[in-house]
């Protein structure tokens, strides 16, 4: 089955530990409305639901080690049909990145799938 996705990359401006950098999506969380089904102190999944099954959406929060530091991966994940755009997912994820630039401004976005291509270069 086609599964929507969407990946966003967040580098913190200054260092933080991984579990700073979750603590950091909990305003992002509630404007989602999601509810987190499992956390690890540098990773999380969360259910967003919306109605229907093909609604239902998935968001992991990784936080990765690269060569220049941590950054935050995050993937939104649905059973919407990519060939149709997804716009459901679309739209969530629209707003996610609203969510992010509004309460997460000390981790600026350094990729997101949509506009940079489906993953980022040395991934």
């Amino acid at each position: 089955m086609a599964v929507a996705r969407f990946l966003v990359v967040l580098k913190p401006g200054v260092p933080l530990e991984a579990a700073a950098m979750l603590e950091a999506l909990q305003p992002v969380l509630e404007g989602l409305r999601a509810e987190i089904e499992h956390r690890t102190p540098a990773h999380l999944s969360a259910m967003i639901r919306g109605g229907g099954e093909t609604q239902r959406m998935q968001l992991f929060a990784d936080v990765q080690s690269k060569a220049d530091g941590k950054v935050l991966e995050l993937v939104l994940l649905s059973r919407e049909a990519m060939g149709t755009t997804a716009p459901h997912t679309r739209e969530v994820f629209k707003l996610l990145l609203e969510l992010i630039q509004r309460h997460v401004p000390s981790m600026p976005l350094t990729f997101r799938s949509d506009r940079d291509g489906p993953l980022p270069i040395g991934a």
